[in-house]
């Protein structure tokens, strides 16, 4: 079973939403997604290429070629851009008060693998079994969207579990080196949240590891055990990501962007940001222009 009724309704864009607490849920699809994009800024995101081409897109300004039945999660500190075309793209946008305040399974959360996992954007693969399974979900979620009563809300939360718990499956198979215990694969999503919320200011592995109430040794066991990337490095790459959304996108003084990041001297930010990106932040800035 396809979900060619899907790519054929290029304007697809059913949004649900509750003014008192903010909440907000959106399924789009096709040319609709740019608009979709332009206010769903703090939304966690799923897209799903169910074309034959690959669609690219820039995470984070980081280019990704989003390939044929592939799902990018993205979460609400991510900024996504599509670069190709999108006639063949469905998204799921949503927000922490449609979702997350609702869920107290950690695995499925709004901090779980698929957001804040070892991987800064998680990539899916789908097979054909999983295809079918979840363009089921989409189909099903059309048809809430679309039945106003006081039951409408909670149906369309429970679709959406039903779908990231899916991902998340796929998600353990696929996202980590090895199975891992529970506790591990816990211990790497708590560490990416802590990096969105303190990469500002703390930028060693041993201060996170504090905060863990672990050492920095077993912090590093673990991700070599789990990860693709070493806890250092996931510091390293949020930096860099901030310093070149700002260098990019404001005209912030350099100095000033190094300040921001936590860099008291330009020399540090400057010699940082040399070392990881190739470029100086005033050399990157001007190439981009």
């Amino acid at each position: 079973m396809g979900l060619a009724f899907v790519l054929k309704d290029e304007k697809m864009h059913y949004t649900y939403s509750e003014k008192k607490i903010g909440s907000s849920f959106t399924l789009v699809s096709g040319n609709n997604i740019s608009a979709a994009l332009e206010t769903a800024t703090k939304d966690l995101k799923f897209f799903w290429n169910q074309g034959s081409k690959e669609v690219k897109m820039k995470v984070n300004h980081l280019p990704i070629s989003l390939m044929p039945n592939q799902i990018a999660c993205t979460n609400y500190n991510q900024e996504v851009m599509l670069i190709s075309d999108r006639t063949e793209l469905v998204a799921l946008f949503f927000n922490r008060e449609f979702y997350c305040i609702h869920t107290y399974d950690q695995e499925v959360s709004c901090n779980g693998l698929l957001f804040f996992g070892s991987d800064p954007t998680a990539i899916l693969q789908l097979d054909s079994d999983e295809k079918e399974k979840l363009s089921m979900l989409i189909h099903v979620l059309q048809q809430e969207f679309i039945i106003h009563d006081s039951n409408q809300e909670e149906m369309l939360r429970i679709l959406l579990k039903r779908f990231i718990i899916r991902l998340t499956r796929l998600g353990r198979r696929q996202l980590l080196k090895s199975s891992g215990k529970q506790d591990e694969i816990d211990l790497i999503r708590s560490f990416n949240v802590l990096v969105e919320e303190h990469f500002k200011e703390k930028k060693t592995v041993a201060e996170y590891a504090e905060l863990l109430f672990k050492s920095p040794k077993t912090l590093s066991n673990v991700f070599s055990k789990i990860s693709k990337t070493s806890p250092l490095q996931i510091i390293h790459e949020r930096i860099v990501t901030e310093a070149k959304r700002l260098l990019l996108f404001t005209d912030m003084p350099i100095k000033s962007i190094g300040y921001d990041l936590g860099y008291e001297e330009y020399s540090q930010f400057s010699k940082f940001f040399k070392k990881a990106v190739g470029l100086s932040p005033g050399e990157f800035r001007e190439s981009k222009e």
